[in-house]
């Protein structure tokens, strides 16, 4: 792996990040998708952009996880659609009375489609009612996408989960996005989104960040290397801001003994949004 890899492989590393402290991150399931290539990679990259980088992706899987188990005991949503959906687990990890819809490009699709298929029949994943499907967010028109959504969703009470997307996408596309989010919602529907704040881009970390990508991942002609405002989030059409969270408050409430250094830390910010009745 010392050549250049595709923006899809990193989902590879996300994925040996989560299984470093299964007790955390609640994904006992990551851990298929590694290998000792996989564990090199991200390694070098925790080494040369931030060793909090494995705890970081933890507690982000934790906090969906306990979020979305929550809403589904409430009765809430009845399906989890998983935009840029990578080889997170999350199908695996709840209840299999969620429907889940899993939407990334093609070829992380079919890897993940066929892969997982066979580890349902060979009994080291449980089934599940999982729809796949392919998707492109650069592309200027998602109306495919929003024609499939729209028959496979139903009128089902959803969560749509967007988390390791947005960085890599421009401001036209993620508006595209967003809009699409709120034409395949009704009221009362969650939002669940991951990204940078444009406050991280002077520190240090970041721009580690943006050196190992440089040097390390075949980009596109679209790639951006994106932050987004929490005012983005606050003045969304037609949701509600319910919930933000960070690494750091979210390290606070699940490992309040432990001390993380800001300098040292790529801070991910956490936001849960319901649609409103309007």
């Amino acid at each position: 792996m010392n050549n250049k890899i595709n923006i899809d492989e990193t989902a590879f590393v996300t994925a040996s990040f989560r299984m470093r402290d299964v007790a955390l991150s609640k994904d006992r399931y990551a851990h298929l998708w590694s290998s000792s290539s996989i564990m090199d990679y991200a390694d070098r990259y925790s080494a040369s952009v931030s060793s909090y980088e494995p705890y970081a992706h933890c507690l982000r899987n934790r906090y969906f996880y306990d979020t979305v188990n929550k809403l589904l005991v409430q009765n809430n949503i009845e399906v989890l659609i998983n935009f840029g959906c990578g080889f997170s687990m999350y199908p695996y990890l709840l209840e299999n009375s969620l429907r889940f819809i899993e939407i990334d490009k093609p070829d992380v699709v079919a890897h993940k489609k066929e892969i997982s298929a066979k580890w349902e029949r060979t009994g080291k994943l449980p089934g599940r009612n999982i729809t796949y499907l392919e998707a492109d967010f650069n592309l200027p028109s998602q109306d495919k996408l929003y024609e499939q959504l729209l028959t496979l969703k139903n009128g089902r009470k959803s969560f749509i989960l967007l988390e390791g997307v947005l960085f890599f996408l421009g401001k036209e596309d993620t508006e595209r996005l967003f809009e699409l989010f709120y034409k395949i919602q009704e009221p009362d529907e969650y939002l669940g989104s991951v990204s940078f704040v444009p406050q991280l881009e002077e520190q240090l970390v970041f721009k580690k960040l943006i050196n190992y990508v440089e040097d390390n991942l075949e980009k596109t002609d679209r790639f951006q290397y994106q932050t987004v405002p929490d005012n983005f989030y606050a003045n969304l059409k037609g949701y509600e801001l319910i919930d933000h969270q960070d690494t750091f408050s979210l390290s606070a409430f699940y490992k309040p003994k432990r001390t993380l250094p800001k300098e040292d830390v790529l801070n991910e910010n956490m936001y849960l949004l319901k649609k409103l009745n309007n």
